[in-house]
């Protein structure tokens, strides 16, 4: 596989050279998470230093742009810079990662039976506000009819076993003191709505510009027309691999004994009843206990099948052509499961050094 590889300065956006070698390289594309760059750079472009005197190669000031051979680039911003002997170890991450750790500064906002889609179109406005914050984002239009956020009020029942529960509900809020990690808020929206989202980058003219593409609830399509076989495009016959096994999901939260919020969901299995627990402090509401409990349960399945393919750049599926949510079917013989399964794409990592594109995908 033929990569070039581009370093640009953040964020006024000029560029630091246009064609770079990088060592040992590796590009992710994953599904609702952010891409990833990573490999190693010449020490010579260490030495390179920008008016402030420092290296033009620097944790959040730096992209690095990824493109293989007439493919969209891969965006992601140099978020660690290591020296390793003579080469000059990079990772970046694509710009979804722009909200971690980021608080919200702008008036207080208190939404009651808002949009999370447009929620987060609220949090990249915020964020892009700022000069030296504007990324060249723009986030897909689309709306969803999941509606978050509710007036004040307490809620209190007894559950069929007798249980009193109590908890608040409230306004889906956005302020100072209460929110001081959009990148938290942002993966909650997804996890709670639930919906999808994909990076892409596009060149504009010299310079590059982004799209968050939202799909509710998911995104993908079935591609029929591409396919992947044992032996042919298929390097390495895919090994069988076992996930974890429960019939119930016992989700817990904030709250100390009798208050604590909780969630307890169940699924028809033909196999022995088992509850898989787990707490997470974060959740405030039997709602939003609940909308995490659902997607738990859906992995905890103990089906075996496959997780990772080894695959290569093959007209039977060109490496481009397909994208993390897609379903291809994998043909072939595998030895301990059926010829023309159907996995969905989960995340997509070229090796630039051997051409090796590993999946991660799960069966369908």
């Amino acid at each position: 596989m033929v990569w070039r590889f581009q370093l640009l300065s953040l964020p006024n956006r000029q560029w630091i050279d246009r064609d770079v070698k990088l060592t040992g390289g590796e590009v992710s594309r994953g599904l609702s998470g952010p891409v990833s760059i990573s490999g190693a750079l010449p020490t010579e472009i260490s030495h390179l230093l920008g008016s402030d005197g420092l290296p033009k190669v620097r944790e959040w000031g730096c992209g690095v742009v990824a493109q293989y051979a007439s493919l969209p680039p891969v965006f992601g911003i140099v978020d660690k810079v290591a020296a390793e002997g003579q080469k000059l170890s990079v990772e970046a991450g694509g710009f979804t990662m722009y909200p971690t750790g980021q608080p919200w500064l702008g008036p207080d906002f208190a939404g009651v039976e808002v949009d999370p889609l447009d929620m987060l179109r609220k949090i990249w406005d915020h964020l892009q506000s700022y000069p030296d914050g504007d990324l060249r984002v723009r986030v897909d239009p689309l709306k969803s009819p999941v509606r978050v956020g509710e007036e004040e009020r307490t809620v209190e029942f007894t559950t069929g076993e007798g249980e009193a529960v109590e908890f608040e509900t409230g306004p889906f809020r956005l302020a100072w003191w209460a929110t001081d990690d959009l990148g938290k808020v942002q993966s909650d929206l997804v996890t709670d709505t639930p919906f999808d989202y994909r990076e892409h980058s596009m060149w504009d003219g010299e310079g590059i510009r982004h799209r968050l593409e939202l799909g509710y609830p998911t995104l993908g399509v079935r591609r029929t027309e591409l396919r992947f076989e044992i032996g042919v495009n298929v390097k390495v016959v895919p090994g069988a691999e076992g996930l974890d096994y429960a019939s119930e999901v016992l989700l817990m939260g904030a709250g100390e004994g009798r208050d604590k919020v909780r969630a307890h969901t169940t699924a028809p299995r033909e196999r022995l009843r088992r509850v898989h627990v787990d707490t997470d402090s974060s959740l405030r509401s039997k709602k939003s206990a609940e909308a995490a409990a659902r997607p738990m349960l859906e992995t905890l399945t103990g089906q075996t099948g496959i997780q990772e393919l080894v695959v290569t750049d093959h007209p039977n599926a060109r490496y481009g052509t397909y994208e993390p949510g897609d379903e291809i079917q994998v043909l072939g013989d595998m030895g301990w499961v059926r010829s023309g399964m159907w996995v969905r794409i989960q995340e997509i990592t070229a090796d630039v050094d051997s051409g090796d594109i590993r999946l991660q995908v799960v069966m369908v």
